[in-house]
């Protein structure tokens, strides 16, 4: 499964006073791989996360590279020519940015078939499954939003 940057900043975004569904899915996720589940990510994506981070965000720039080193069964992969060659090669054949396509380049390369993440954009792949909202079904994202609650999270969604 691949981890997309929209998973880490919804995350960084958490408000516990409006804690939203997309806040809940995106940290539901770092925590499944905080227990033992493997991810992939590219650098990146990590760079990416820190570029918004230093505009929008800057108290958690810190935060976020603890949150990395904490994660270690999240595999930060380099992208290679051959990655943004096939991204060059469809650019404008998906309604995702260089970035991402660089990125799907890599899923391709590892042979990673799905992708976490809230941009809809991943929908148009077809080789790719787009894995986000249908996670709230799921028996652990329950626990966890009863964890959130019980650290007095305002859960802006139903459980």
């Amino acid at each position: 499964m691949f981890i997309d940057a929209t998973i880490f900043i919804k995350w960084m975004l958490a408000d516990k006073n409006n804690f939203t569904l997309e806040t809940a899915l995106s940290g539901y996720v770092l925590e499944k791989i905080n227990r033992g589940y493997t991810a992939y990510t590219t650098s990146l994506v990590k760079d990416e996360i820190l570029i918004w981070l230093s505009r929008y965000k800057t108290s958690k720039i810190m935060n976020f590279i603890f949150s990395l080193r904490a994660l270690t069964n999240l595999k930060i992969v380099n992208p290679t020519l051959e990655d943004e060659e096939f991204a060059a090669e469809n650019f404008g054949k998906y309604p995702l940015g260089i970035s991402d396509l660089i990125n799907l380049g890599v899923m391709k390369r590892l042979n990673i078939k799905e992708v976490v993440s809230s941009d809809r954009g991943f929908d148009t792949v077809p080789e790719v499954k787009r894995v986000f909202e249908e996670l709230k079904n799921e028996k652990g994202f329950k626990e966890f939003s009863e964890r959130m609650r019980n650290l007095n999270y305002k859960l802006n969604y139903s459980i």
